[in-house]
């Protein structure tokens, strides 16, 4: 998926979400910072840095709620197995590590307290980018390329949060899930368990809240 693929996409799902903000003030924006653990063998190959996440969350009942996820971040790289059609290993490089969710979660209220907790599910799409050198032994250039491995994934997580008395800062949790998805690289497939501090903030009828966090998503970009 390309640069300009991922803006595009971060955009109309940002448009949607503001529209909706006018008319339904059960809109929140969520963003978080963490990591992320690459399970399995891959733990070698990948390895997290500072991880973020942006989503719309929406609730439909007291209980139940929806949220659209967005995470577009880099992973540290070291090539463990070598390509058929090289005999170099890239090494200490980074990768990009994009993937976009739905998911849908319940929660749990602790009576005369603003401490609750949450359990979710979701689905998605996830690409992952493996860099690559590429030697021209008769013009001695080497140039850098991107494998992409795009697939579907499945997750399941919870959370543990308090809902504040702010108008803005509506609820500040912590999120742990753990993702499997079709993707296979280096003879494995990709999972992972991903923990998040995040916060979650009403919208508002401008879209102000919107913009701010757009900006803030291209600059990670």
């Amino acid at each position: 998926m390309s640069s300009n693929k991922i803006i595009a996409l971060i955009g109309f799902i940002a448009v949607i979400s503001t529209a909706n903000a006018q008319e339904d003030n059960a809109l929140h924006l969520t963003t978080g910072i963490g990591f992320n653990s690459i399970q399995g063998r891959l733990n070698k190959t990948f390895r997290s840095s500072i991880a973020f996440n942006s989503g719309f969350e929406k609730s439909f009942t007291k209980n139940w709620y929806g949220q659209v996820e967005l995470n577009f971040n880099s992973l540290k790289y070291d090539q463990q197995a070598k390509d058929p059609s090289s005999p170099y290993l890239f090494q200490n490089t980074s990768s990009s590590f994009f993937q976009v969710s739905v998911n849908w979660g319940y929660n749990f209220h602790f009576p005369k307290t603003p401490v609750f907790t949450s359990i979710y599910t979701g689905t998605g799409f996830l690409s992952l980018g493996k860099p690559r050198i590429n030697l021209d032994e008769q013009t001695n250039i080497a140039t850098q390329s991107i494998v992409r491995g795009n697939g579907i994934f499945g997750k399941a997580g919870g959370r543990i949060g308090v809902n504040t008395k702010s108008k803005v800062l509506h609820t500040l949790y912590i999120d742990g899930s753990w993702l499997t998805s079709s993707v296979k690289t280096e003879g494995s497939r990709f999972k992972n368990i991903a923990v998040f501090i995040g916060m979650r903030m009403a919208m508002t009828g401008d879209g102000k809240t919107v913009k701010k966090q757009m900006k803030s998503l291209k600059a990670i970009h």
